[in-house]
């Protein structure tokens, strides 16, 4: 068993070129969920979902019925970061007026 001392640096060293699915990946992303969802399988997953619609949708516009409908893949939500900006709310201003529709 070792007991001797890491530096700072070689911890950085060692932990900068871990891959994106490893534990810490997943800690910093949010939690152990998120463990093997790289961009890669983010990208994969709302592939398949707009593939599922985009059938879902053929299926209705020639005239066929689904027998269910599509069930998007459930992909962890990445939480948001605490330096990031809010979005800007202006729906609560008293000038704010809703849009008309398009007509």
């Amino acid at each position: 068993m070792w007991r001797g001392t890491l530096a700072p640096r070689r911890a950085w060293q060692l932990t900068e070129h871990l891959p994106p699915d490893s534990a810490l990946a997943a800690s910093l992303a949010g939690g152990p969920e998120h463990r093997g969802w790289t961009v890669q399988t983010h990208l994969l997953a709302q592939l398949l979902n707009a593939v599922r619609y985009a059938d879902a949708n053929n299926v209705r516009v020639s005239g066929g019925r689904l027998k269910r409908e599509p069930v998007p893949v459930n992909v962890p939500q990445v939480k948001a970061d605490k330096h990031e900006r809010p979005r800007l709310d202006l729906s609560t201003h008293p000038l704010a007026k809703p849009i008309a529709p398009r007509g």
